[in-house]
């Protein structure tokens, strides 16, 4: 295999020149139309790079087939078909799931390697999808999401702390053996760091992603609920412990009993997000009142313009997460103006409410602190359309093409393309670093 030589180590990002595109792989564990986070994400990376001239061929093990999309250089390829025979047995046996997905993702873009080059891959760490690429050749992009034990850690039995041991190490490997590490924030930046014991040197980049210009254009269009309207609130994630899904629903039961003592139109709580029956579960687990429940609207898993028409329905946001990686759920409520709950045990949280002013925080996860929080913000009017303008005008800037502009900055990077100045260490020298070479598949 022969990989695309760039020699202008010092022209402009944008300016192409002669060059023939630049060709990126992208795995990811799912994408659109399904609505995950993990989904969106890849999606606007794809999109970004796209936007910038980049040929991107996006691998997803949510489907099997191979698709196009509404954009001429993204291309989708499923590799949910290569979970055949040995693979099939192997992600069900503790261990040795994610290995089997990776050799599967392997095997997909060394077939597509074969077809067409790429000059470069990119992959999350979560799950490490990449983990059989490193030794490959080609240059290895980690874009920082949340580690997979955060997401397992509700999950019992040693099957699932084998896999969520043998994942961490996978995708330790997958960090530190990186050319070049990405994440969202400088709180995302420091957590990632002391998650995976990433040593002084490493080329870790921090940066913001994009919000779809299609939602951020519904956002600016959508009014703000009246004063006098009953107050609506929505929750977009999953059930989790992570996202404080049970203490959003104690919090909110809170309310309702206070604001039904005082007479007043009851509150209403629309879920977004939750898979089918997640709903049930956290109620039989709580004593919600019935009252409570009869104002709670599980909406499901939503497509981009099922979410908007939701949102733009409600007051605000409430996601007190103890842990965000992309923040995606922030960004999307300051994108219709939408004043945020968030929780201060999240850095995250502390970063973006903090430096954006869109919103309030709760000091710690609890109930009580989440129903304090929010009658506080959504009983100041004034509070309230100041969190909106400033949450309106933030989201203008998170654009697909500053997200391409700085990706391709790090990829230039990473490829050694340009000279990089760590303090404490001298400048890489320009010109790439690997030659590429055959695996197995």
């Amino acid at each position: 295999m022969t990989q695309l030589q760039y020699t202008d180590a010092n022209a402009p990002i944008d300016d192409t020149m002669d060059r023939p595109p630049l060709e990126v792989a992208l795995l990811t564990w799912e994408y659109p139309p399904i609505p995950t986070a993990k989904g969106r994400v890849a999606c606007e990376v794809a999109h970004a790079l796209a936007a910038h001239g980049a040929n991107v061929r996006v691998f997803t093990m949510d489907r099997d087939d191979v698709v196009g999309t509404d954009h001429e250089r993204i291309e989708v390829i499923g590799c949910a078909g290569r979970i055949t025979g040995l693979r099939r047995l192997m992600r069900k046996m503790p261990g040795l799931a994610h290995m089997a997905a990776a050799t599967a993702f392997r095997e997909r873009v060394h077939e597509e390697h074969e077809r067409r080059p790429f000059d470069l891959i990119e992959a999350p760490n979560h799950g490490a999808p990449a983990a059989m690429l490193m030794d490959c050749g080609l240059p290895i992009v980690i874009r920082n999401t949340s580690p997979y034990a955060l997401d397992a850690v509700e999950q019992t039995g040693r099957g699932n702390a084998l896999n969520a041991w043998v994942a961490s190490g996978m995708e330790a490997r997958c960090v530190r053996d990186a050319d070049a590490i990405i994440s969202n924030t400088r709180s995302h930046a420091g957590m990632i760091q002391d998650w995976y014991t990433i040593t002084p040197g490493h080329i870790h980049m921090v940066t913001p992603l994009s919000v779809d210009p299609e939602i951020r254009k519904a956002g600016q269009s959508a009014p703000f609920p009246p004063a006098h309207s009953r107050l609506r609130l929505a929750h977009i994630g999953d059930g989790s412990v992570r996202k404080g899904f049970a203490e959003t629903l104690l919090a909110f039961d809170m309310m309702v009993r206070l604001v039904q003592a005082e007479g007043g139109p009851l509150p209403e709580l629309h879920l977004i997000g939750l898979h089918e029956g997640g709903l049930a579960e956290h109620i039989e687990a709580f004593d919600l009142t019935g009252e409570t429940q009869e104002q709670i609207f599980d909406h499901g898993r939503l497509t981009d313009s099922e979410m908007s028409h939701v949102i733009s329905r409600c007051h605000g946001v409430m996601a007190p997460s103890r842990y965000q990686s992309s923040g995606s759920v922030y960004r999307e409520a300051a994108a219709f103006g939408r004043p945020l709950v968030a929780c201060a045990e999240n850095p995250l949280a502390r970063d973006f409410v903090g430096r954006f002013e869109c919103g309030i925080l709760a000091e710690t996860c609890s109930p009580e602190d989440i129903a304090k929080a929010t009658l506080d913000l959504f009983s100041d009017r004034e509070k309230l359309m100041a969190c909106r303008t400033a949450a309106l005008a933030y989201a203008q800037t998170w654009t697909r093409q500053t997200l391409g502009a700085r990706t391709l900055q790090i990829y230039r990077r990473a490829m050694r393309l340009e000279p990089i100045d760590i303090p404490g260490m001298q400048p890489a020298p320009a010109g790439p670093r690997h030659r590429i070479r055959n695996y197995a598949a």
